[in-house]
């Protein structure tokens, strides 16, 4: 099994935190350079859409979105479990997944259209960037509110989930990469996001500091001075 990957990037850090957490080896990983050609002609083959993470099952054509790659990994590697043991802990997992995987296409949009990363590559809007900005922390208060439902220190609980593992890869890339934090009227987020990023799954990757000077301080404020 082969796993395409990208160190630092924010799909593929989902499968990378879930794999220290599962405690899960055996899996040939591929690192790819971004600051290289894109996409790279051995991942073209693979995938139409030149992105990552991409899995290369031993006995099955390529997985190439991030969840399904978790679940995938989780069917085979039912032990320990990061869905929940009950079929209503299962149900709370994937809810809390799709807040979080709504949360990182909106935020995707607001970088895309708001960061002098993608400038060259691609149209900005300010009008598309502040609407996917105001998305982004509309989902983020969404999941304040339903972690705030459960105790424990883990998202869904007292157990890590894969929720935990797309959450920290999304907001440690805001926080780390754009220098977006996560909001102060989100406590528990907060605390929760402390405490997790002392975990070794969570230890940061190293950015490309080209592309790190131009991401950092994503532009919040400016965009409604600008419109």
């Amino acid at each position: 099994m082969k796993l395409y990957e990208l160190a630092w990037g924010l799909y593929p850090r989902r499968v990378a935190i879930y794999l220290v957490e599962k405690g899960l080896a055996g899996i040939e990983r591929i690192p790819l350079d971004a600051m290289q050609e894109w996409p790279p002609a051995e991942l073209k083959s693979v995938s139409p859409s030149g992105t990552v993470p991409i899995l290369i099952p031993d006995d099955g054509p390529a997985i190439r979105q991030s969840v399904a790659i978790l679940e995938y990994l989780e069917e085979i590697h039912p032990s320990p479990g990061m869905l929940g043991r009950t079929a209503r802990d299962r149900a709370r997992t994937r809810e809390l997944m799709s807040v979080i995987d709504e949360a990182c296409i909106h935020f995707g949009t607001w970088c895309h259209k708001a960061s002098p990363v993608f400038a060259m590559r691609e149209p900005q809007s300010h009008d598309a960037a502040r609407v996917a900005r105001d998305a982004f922390f509309h989902h983020v208060t969404i999941l304040e509110a339903l972690v705030s439902e459960t105790s424990g220190p883990f998202l869904a609980g007292h157990e890590v989930t894969v929720a935990d593992c797309m959450a920290m890869a999304t907001f440690q890339f805001g926080d780390r990469f754009y220098g977006v934090p996560l909001p102060e009227d989100c406590p528990v987020l907060g605390r929760w996001y402390e405490d997790f990023s002392q975990r070794a799954s969570a230890a940061p990757p190293d950015y490309p500091k080209v592309l790190h000077d131009m991401a950092y301080g994503l532009p919040r404020i400016q965009l409604s001075e600008a419109a």
